[in-house]
């Protein structure tokens, strides 16, 4: 059994660069989603060369109802929502390959409320952003690349706000 264990850690630790093929500096890729309202959000309108003025950039969350880490992890994003959005970076959560009953259940159960939730029901977005882990939260500037990644968990609102930083810069 210890021997799984250790295989296993070596697993993880060496593959770590495989949870996501996106770099820091990459150009995310774009792509639109609906919410749970039936509105249609696209990247581009909020990041790029289309993005909307005064717009520092977004948070892209990626979770689903069943992984423990993201429960922990969304109210962490939503007690700080209306503070991000105050400095023009949206807040958005995407369940993977869930539906909004699925999501809304869960958002509810947390009380998690203010960050903007849209459904990848089929995993094409978290496939664009080769999510192999969740959670996962791409942090996103104004100018469209990629600022900051956090793999798994947040642990807290410091680290939130530091990768924040990293995004504005």
């Amino acid at each position: 059994m210890e021997e799984i264990f250790i295989a296993s850690l070596l697993i993880v630790l060496l593959a770590t660069p495989v949870f996501a093929a996106l770099k820091l500096n990459d150009t995310a890729p774009t792509f639109s989603l609906r919410d749970s309202d039936g509105n249609d959000f696209y990247l581009s309108d909020v990041v790029g060369a289309a993005k909307k003025e005064n717009g520092k950039g977004v948070i892209l969350s990626f979770f689903a109802s069943w992984c423990a880490p993201c429960r922990s992890e969304l109210p962490i994003i939503d007690s700080l929502t209306d503070e991000l959005n105050g400095k023009g970076i949206k807040v958005v959560i995407i369940g993977y390959k869930e539906d909004f009953d699925q999501l809304n259940e869960l958002l509810a159960e947390l009380k998690v409320t203010k960050p903007l939730v849209l459904s990848d029901r089929y995993g094409k977005v978290g496939e664009k952003y080769e999510v192999r882990f969740l959670p996962t939260t791409f942090f996103i500037g104004a100018d469209g690349k990629v600022k900051d990644m956090i793999f798994g968990e947040i642990d807290g609102v410091k680290d939130l706000r530091d990768s924040v930083k990293k995004m504005l810069k």
